[in-house]
């Protein structure tokens, strides 16, 4: 029987159940443990691979890809210090002001490409957020997950927008409306 779900062949699937299933995300405090774990689970899925494929059609984003290129760790009070106006000053004083630590990020070895993409996006996850303008609360990052799938197709991205929906229409019908009008000027910014 191929169709039965067991750990080995829907890892991501079984991960996407207990994501949805976790009451510690119905809540705006907890945390992004949860969130990291479930992205890790779905490394070896088919779409993690296609977008890898993808993101490495594009020239340069091959190159960052054969070099393993991270930023450097960041400095708030060195970039505070750059002129007002440039993005290191703007993103300081935006992380400053929410009390946010740029390290918040669940760290993993980068040993392939799938996580190489992972690391890439979340030591510069919150850069997106200043450059975009989307806020951080819950409607906002779904609406910069959407902004991400419309670049490509990443699959905590994918999940985190179904999710979004799926939560928000069950536990915060009344932000809805404003969750979807952020996930629309994501996708088409």
């Amino acid at each position: 029987m191929d169709n039965i779900i067991n750990y080995n062949n829907d890892k991501g699937l079984l991960a996407y159940i207990q994501f949805l299933a976790s009451r510690s995300l119905r809540t705006q405090d907890a945390g992004t443990d949860p969130i990291f774990d479930f992205e890790d689970a779905l490394d070896q899925t088919e779409i993690a691979h296609l977008t890898v494929d993808e993101l490495k059609k594009d020239p340069e984003i091959n190159s960052l890809f054969t070099e393993r290129w991270l930023p450097k760790p960041i400095n708030l009070d060195e970039l505070s210090k750059l002129p007002e106006g440039t993005l290191g000053h703007i993103y300081a004083k935006e992380m400053k002001a929410r009390g946010f630590d740029p390290h918040f990020y669940k760290k993993v070895p980068v040993v392939d490409d799938i996580s190489y993409m992972k690391m890439l996006w979340r030591t510069t996850h919150d850069i997106y957020h200043v450059v975009t303008g989307f806020e951080t609360n819950v409607v906002g990052e779904l609406g910069l997950q959407a902004f991400v799938l419309a670049q490509t197709p990443t699959p905590i991205s994918i999940m985190l927008v179904s999710f979004g929906m799926v939560s928000i229409s069950l536990y915060q019908p009344s932000k809805f409306k404003p969750l979807m009008t952020e996930i629309s000027r994501g996708y088409y910014l």
